[in-house]
């Protein structure tokens, strides 16, 4: 009796084993899209943000909008701008692009390595797109890199182990796509 009762326990062990294996394995090789509306909710309340140089030269940004293109490893965000320098004042749009960095020990998706992509001022002179150029990374940079865009829900099983099985983070079908390591590997 005893044998026989030892022979269950030890298949009962073996096959919740072999279904747990198979529930991880199947999720690290899944993915997690994340909407452009998520995205936007998430970084829109960081705006309008405010940055001067000696009072003279300043930068507002306001009105953000991100912008996922497929394929695309980075981030797109435009936003409204307004440069001053001294009394003259110019206002217009600037894009900008931030490449997604993922911290695995707090699930954390954070924005770094803001790039000017456009600057859409009519009759702007070349000391206002200096401006702009130099300031509009750092104002963002500010608002942007220092808090997560995203953060993996660790209050659940799933959750918890997808934290460290990042393998890549880029923008898939109009999604921001993290995808998880193959075979239940991490790292």
């Amino acid at each position: 009796m005893h044998r026989r009762l030892a022979l269950i326990t030890a298949a009962l062990i073996a096959s919740v084993s072999l279904a747990t294996c198979a529930m991880i394995s199947s999720f690290y090789t899944g993915h997690l899209d994340i909407e452009q509306a998520e995205l936007q909710a998430r970084i829109a309340p960081r705006f309008p943000t405010h940055h001067c140089k000696l009072l003279i030269a300043c930068l507002d940004l306001s009105n953000p909008v991100v912008v996922l293109t497929d394929g695309d490893d980075r981030i797109g965000i435009t936003a409204d701008a307004k440069v001053t320098l001294g009394t003259q004042e110019r206002i217009g749009r600037v894009g900008l692009s931030a490449r997604p960095r993922y911290v695995p020990a707090e699930g954390q998706l954070f924005l770094e390595d803001l790039q000017v992509t456009t600057l859409e001022f009519s009759g702007l002179p070349a000391e206002y797109a200096e401006v702009v150029k130099l300031y509009a990374p750092q104002l963002a940079k500010d608002a942007l890199q220092r808090h997560p865009v995203y953060t993996v829900d660790t209050s659940t099983a799933k959750g918890a182990l997808a934290r460290l099985a990042v393998r890549d983070v880029k923008v898939v079908g109009g999604k921001l796509r993290v995808s998880f390591t193959e075979n239940g590997r991490l790292g």
